[in-house]
């Protein structure tokens, strides 16, 4: 086959370019150019075409392939712009939050910057541990500060310090006719004193219209104005608290006094809640309280036919809160008057029960009254503050180690510490020695489902006194205790708190009268305020 009949199929172009570029007669049929691929619609495609000359290392490009790589190279840049012009209009991606620390300030010892962009740095009461801790008691003195840091000149009114005693307690409304009962709390101010420490005197008739006329600057720094409170030498509740029944208690708190165009920008201290505990002395000498009663059953009771005798005493009453009360008691079941028809002597026969589980209870009494809608009420609650089980020491032991014929029990009663009886008008606490036995049937006593228990209870006073004042001793109560009053070697018991002054607040009176500290960039205090603002 010749190479014109081999070429008459391509194209007109390939043909006139395959004269131009003829190979020899002695190229073989293996170099020859593949076939044309198919042409795409909508573009005049030429396909790259090489092949090689007969002559070794020789390549022959058709000259019109030239264009074809032009057209790509275009084709490629219009590519890479719109992808570029892509990228632009979408919006970038979100990048995963990554965890960074936070960078720490050099260790300075000199800060000149201010600590705090707020104009009111620091504003504090300042009372000591061992007084905002303890218990005050009549004649003591409270003591403390109020700290104030200002970053610049503050235009403000006053700075004034309030002390507050409240007592409330909660009535049952008779009117409620419900299941629920309904609480009507009623509120008595013991005193509320407040005195200015800084700036404005108070003047509560023209407190209003004096607000904007005179106002001090308070200049950049720390101000530190101490003062002392005064307790008088009366007898003031003391601090308590049960949830729905009273409370009294003693606040003290600082206010910063800034009045504004629009509004007041007054700050004011947390309060701080003082305990206080009145003075109760013995009112008589000390001596053996005798215990000598019949308890009767109740009617309905299932050993309605006995009764129980409690024989005994206690020892060193008045007692004092935290002191040990010697008791000695003889509990026997015996039977009730009721039942025999016979006098006291007679009931002391035996009976087929016995006195089983003696527990004596200190019991605290809460008397509240006050008015509602006019009419004044008054109730009672009881609340039990602790209990102990007495061990039977007596000659005759019973069939059993908790039980016995007559039960005897000899030791001692540690009382709380915290015990304080005291006196107001809307409220008053005393307490009580409760003494519950328990009497079973003697008969069935090993059979829990026959046997017949009951339990009897005896309220006795418990006289309790409290802190007593330096040089008080018994031995002095015993040489000039009187009839009728009390001077001992010129102690009195102070007198009720309706009948004495309030207590007086001062400026100072146990330290510096006032001290001031400027803003000074060495200043430690203020490096130290400036590190924990940072910190925050």
């Amino acid at each position: 086959m010749s190479h014109s009949e081999n070429t008459s199929s391509w194209p007109k172009l390939l043909r006139r370019l395959s004269t131009s570029t003829r190979p020899s007669s002695s190229t073989s049929e293996r170099q020859r150019p593949p076939p044309l691929p198919m042409r795409p619609s909508r573009m005049l495609y030429q396909p790259q075409q090489l092949w090689t000359d007969s002559r070794p290392g020789t390549v022959v490009v058709s000259p019109g392939l030239q264009g074809l790589s032009l057209y790509v190279d275009e084709q490629q840049r219009m590519y890479e712009s719109a992808q570029q012009r892509q990228q632009r209009q979408q919006p970038p991606r979100q990048q995963p939050p990554q965890q960074l620390q936070k960078p720490q300030p050099p260790p300075t010892a000199v800060d000149d910057r201010a600590p705090t962009t707020e104009r009111v740095a620091e504003f504090r009461l300042d009372i000591p541990n061992g007084v905002c801790n303890m218990t005050q008691h009549p004649g003591d003195t409270i003591v403390g500060s109020v700290v104030v840091t200002v970053t610049k000149p503050t235009r403000a009114q006053r700075i004034s310090l309030t002390f507050l005693g409240q007592e409330r307690v909660y009535l049952r409304d008779p009117e409620n006719t419900s299941l629920i009962p309904s609480l009507v709390k009623a509120d008595l101010n013991l005193f509320e004193k407040r005195l200015s420490l800084w700036g404005q005197e108070i003047d509560s008739n023209n407190q209003q219209a004096a607000a904007g006329a005179q106002m001090e600057v308070l200049a950049p720094g720390t101000l530190r104005i101490p003062f002392s409170i005064k307790i008088p030498h009366v007898n003031y509740p003391a601090t308590i608290k049960r949830d729905k029944v009273c409370r009294v208690r003693y606040l003290i708190w600082a206010q910063f006094e800034r009045p504004g165009t629009f509004r007041d920008h007054d700050m004011t201290t947390p309060k701080e809640l003082l305990y206080m505990e009145p003075l109760a002395y013995p009112t008589r000498l000390r001596e053996v309280f005798r215990i000598n009663r019949l308890i009767e059953p109740f009617a309905d009771s299932s050993t309605s036919s006995v009764a129980v005798q409690v024989d005994g005493g206690l020892s060193q009453l008045p007692a004092m809160a935290g002191d040990r009360v010697l008791y000695q008691l003889e509990i026997r079941a015996v039977r009730s008057a009721a039942a025999s028809g016979t006098d006291f002597a007679d009931q002391r026969q035996s009976v087929p029960y016995t006195v089983r589980y003696v527990r004596m209870c200190v019991v605290e009494r809460l008397y509240v009254r006050g008015l509602i809608k006019g009419s004044e009420h008054s109730q009672s609650y009881r609340t039990d503050l602790f209990s102990v089980t007495l061990d039977p020491t007596g000659q005759i032991p019973g069939k059993h180690s908790n039980s016995a014929g007559v039960f005897a029990s000899t030791g001692y009663l540690r009382l709380p510490v915290d015990l304080c009886p005291f006196e107001s008008k809307q409220l008053s606490r005393t307490y009580e020695l409760r003494i519950e036995c328990d009497v079973a049937d003697d008969s069935s006593l090993l059979d829990k489902v026959t046997r017949q228990t009951s339990t009897y209870t005896l309220y006795t006073p418990l006289d309790v006194c409290t802190v007593s004042p330096d040089g008080f001793t018994a031995a002095t109560l015993n040489n000039a205790y009187t009839d009728e009053t009390m001077n001992i070697s010129g102690i009195a018991p102070p007198a009720h708190h309706l009948a004495a002054a309030e207590p007086t607040i001062r400026i100072g009176g146990w330290e510096v009268e006032r001290s001031y500290v400027k803003w000074d960039k060495l200043n430690p205090c203020w490096i130290e305020l400036a590190k924990k603002k940072a910190a925050a």
